[in-house]
């Protein structure tokens, strides 16, 4: 599956026959010391380090949308330029409670704060567009 916008993964969730949880980190985005400049879309473009901001998990519903995550994200005061995206099955037909999120939500912020493994996870800039990152060797 090609996913060239938020809105794909988000109906990607919606078509799985359990209902998903959505985890999300957001993440400030900076070039490294010396490095490169930050683009004017606010991200940074070559060397850099991503440092977490904020964590949330939230129900995904037909009714979610971008542009509310980001009013939701915007409102806590953290600037940030990426967000790191992924997904918690439930069961039963039953969706996966905050509680339950807890756990794999702390995992994807500490896979980012100790630069760990985060290739398993979807990254998006502001915009909803995807963001490739690569870990330096």
């Amino acid at each position: 599956m090609q996913i060239n916008h938020f809105d794909d993964l988000k109906d990607a969730g919606l078509a799985q026959g359990e209902p998903q949880r959505l985890l999300i980190v957001l993440l400030r985005a900076e070039p490294a010391a010396g490095g490169n400049a930050v683009t004017r879309k606010g991200i940074t473009k070559g060397r850099g380090t991503l440092t977490p901001v904020m964590a949330t998990d939230l129900e995904l519903t037909p009714e979610l949308t971008f542009t509310a995550i980001v009013e939701e994200a915007d409102s806590v005061g953290e600037p940030w330029q990426m967000m790191l995206v992924s997904s918690l099955a439930g069961g039963q037909g039953r969706s996966p409670t905050s509680e339950e999120a807890s756990g794999p939500l702390q995992r994807m912020a500490d896979a980012v704060a100790t630069g760990g493994d985060i290739s398993q996870y979807a990254a998006f800039d502001r915009a909803g567009s995807p963001v490739r990152l690569q870990a330096e060797a």
